[in-house]
This record gives C-alpha cells, sequence and structure tokens, in this order.
C-alpha cells in the first residue's frame, strides 16, 4: 500500500479515519482523553472537559472519514499560550490514468488559484500550495477561516497523489500573528512527508492487540 509519513510534533495527534480502523480510532480516541485528563483528576471537576475533548474529536475524525481521508492530525495543547482550532486531513488519492503528467495537472490548479497558489517541492516531488480564506458559518464560528491545501504528487507512482489539508479558525483576524504561527506550523509539518511502500500493513485486530499489550505493560509498570 502506498502511503506516506510525517513527523507530528509532540501535544499533537494524528488518528486513523480509514474505513477499516473504526475500532481503533474509538480506543486511540480514549487513550488520548486518557492522556491528557488522567483518570486521577477528580471525576466532577474533569467530566465536562472528557465530554468535550471527546465530542471534539469524534466530530473532527468523523469529518475526516466522510471525506475519504486516511488520518486526521490535530493539535491538543496550547501553542505560545493560545489554543486555537485547527485540523489536518490527510488522503492518498490514485488515478485511474497512470500515464497523466502531474506537471500539467499542478500548472492547472495553479492557473484557477491565482495569487493563492504557490509551487513548490515536497518530499522529493512537485507540488502546489493553495491558501484561501473562508466562512466558517458552517462551523458555527463567526470568525473566518484558514484553509490551506497541498496537492503532491508521488516523484515513482504516476497517478498518485497526496492531498492534505488544513483548516486553522480564528476570532476574526486572519493576520494575527497567533493565527499565522499555527498556520506556519502546520506548514512545517507538510514539508516532512516522506513516501513510502507499506507492505504487510497489520489489521486493525493486530493493531488493536499492540495496544493492549503495550497497556499491560504500562499497568506492569506503575
Amino acid at each position: 500500500m502506498i502511503d506516506f509519513e510525517l513527523v507530528v510534533p509532540g501535544g499533537w495527534v494524528q488518528i486513523p479515519t480509514a474505513p477499516d480502523t473504526t475500532k481503533l480510532r474509538g480506543r486511540i480516541i480514549e487513550d488520548v482523553i486518557r492522556h491528557h485528563l488522567p483518570d486521577s483528576l477528580p471525576r466532577d471537576k474533569v467530566g465536562p472537559w472528557r465530554r468535550m475533548l471527546r465530542k471534539e474529536l469524534t466530530e473532527a475524525t468523523d469529518e475526516a472519514a466522510r471525506q475519504s481521508a486516511r488520518s486526521v492530525l490535530l493539535p491538543l495543547e496550547e501553542f505560545s499560550g493560545i489554543r486555537l482550532p485547527g485540523s489536518m486531513l490527510v488522503t492518498v488519492l490514485e488515478s485511474a490514468d497512470e500515464t497523466e503528467d502531474p506537471e500539467q495537472l499542478l500548472a492547472s490548479i495553479l492557473a484557477d488559484a491565482g495569487a493563492d497558489g504557490t509551487y513548490l517541492e515536497i518530499g522529493g516531488a512537485p507540488a502546489v500550495r493553495v491558501a484561501t480564506v473562508v466562512d466558517s458559518g458552517r462551523l458555527r464560528r463567526k470568525g473566518p477561516s484558514w484553509r490551506v491545501s497541498y496537492y503532491v504528487s508521488h516523484p515513482e507512482a504516476p497517478g498518485v497523489w497526496g492531498l492534505l489539508t488544513f483548516t486553522v479558525l480564528t476570532d476574526g483576524d486572519v493576520e494575527a500573528a497567533p493565527v499565522q504561527a499555527v498556520v506556519l506550523l502546520f506548514d512545517m509539518i507538510v514539508t516532512t512527508l516522506r513516501w513510502a511502500d507499506r507492505v504487510d500493513v497489520p489489521t486493525e485486530e493486530e493493531v488493536l492487540a499492540q495496544l493492549g499489550e503495550r497497556s499491560e505493560a504500562d499497568m506492569k509498570e506503575v
């Protein structure tokens, strides 16, 4: 299976959203909640925060699954003292036409994007970045959002593309320094993209079993 890897900063989580990862997705969400809001905290005080985090993670991953993304990347800790909502959908697209010219397709995307598009190279292959300010109305937010999409061609597999789209919500000022800092951090994560051809990918049940063994080992150490 053709896939790619990203270097994820501390305090961020990447959750699988492919159709065959439903159980694993739920397990990781619960692990994330326990990590950030451990059982040692008072239940009456931490309960609402657990419900809010579970709702946020579930909604973000369900949306990613609906868009056929392979995973969703989320920051869970404050950045420079501020936690701005943001998420990235990670998708691999495989075209039936292996003869298509990636440069021609990217040129078409650039032409449509106009001043919002930028040509660059990521993971040893040509790519295009398109950044636009969009309305956040459907997300029940008053302020606009930055939506940035990267179209990355595979250097050795014609017709295979990486599509990475991240959204950073704002309170109204899209040019505010904290907002731009979060956008820049997402951009830096995209530059770490490296293509990989995964062989003998473990099944969901195998991964869940490994996570179970790891949890038991952690319990014994405690």
